[in-house]
């Protein structure tokens, strides 16, 4: 992947495409939406889809902010190599999934012969993880075919930051998990039941017992 913007004024025209690598229970699934297979330096073979490979728009904002996008998927065969990702989103733990997409560029539509030469028109755009999916299913009456369409909505890291809970409970549960040594909390349920009358002149409690005989009134201490 590059880290220097390359030379574009010395082509007439400039060509790019969207790689996207997902990773899904360690596994990772690299496609793009170019109409030929390409692969880098890193190892990363990236499946031609073409078409069927959308993603929406991303947004750039100066400041780090919660954006979101969707990866779609749809019509892809399954009679080749490519692995069939309706099974891997049904039967997956797709949620929390690594996406990281990245642009490629082709100055004046030329496809490099090596991987070292592709590395240097890759940047990196996207980086964040799958918050949720959803199947559609399309009916093709006059051909009477079935076509599932899979959406990936993606967050970056913002928004698992933002979910995050920070802190600890302060009960004795919690107190012994981490200091089992620890009763400095013991008393915590019991504090948290009692209502405190701050202000109120002290009281002595007292009960007393009345009969035919005589009258008997008890008075306590205070604790």
């Amino acid at each position: 992947m590059s880290e220097t913007i390359f030379n574009s004024t010395s082509s007439s025209k400039i060509y790019h495409g969207m790689l996207v690598d997902l990773t899904v229970n360690g596994t990772v699934y690299s496609i793009s939406n170019l109409y030929t297979r390409i692969t880098l330096t890193n190892g990363n073979d990236y499946r031609a889809m073409g078409s069927f490979l959308g993603i929406t728009e991303m947004q750039n904002d100066l400041r780090s902010t919660n954006n979101q996008l969707t990866v779609s998927l749809s019509g892809i065969p399954t009679s080749d190599d490519t692995p069939n990702f309706l099974n891997i989103t049904l039967n997956s733990k797709i949620k929390g999934s690594r996406v990281v997409i990245s642009r490629i560029f082709f100055p004046d539509g030329f496809i490099p012969s090596t991987s070292a030469l592709l590395d240097t028109y890759v940047y990196q755009r996207y980086n964040g993880y799958v918050s949720n999916y959803s199947l559609g299913e399309n009916w093709d009456q006059d051909n009477r075919l079935v076509s599932n369409t899979i959406s990936l909505q993606c967050s970056n890291i913002n928004a698992i930051i933002e979910k995050q809970f920070s802190g600890r409970r302060t009960n004795s549960g919690d107190q012994q998990k981490y200091f089992p040594t620890d009763t400095g909390m013991y008393r915590v349920k019991l504090l948290a039941d009692t209502q405190f009358d701050f202000g109120k002149p002290y009281t002595a409690a007292s009960s007393s017992t009345d009969n035919s005989s005589n009258n008997t009134t008890n008075t306590y201490e205070q604790p």
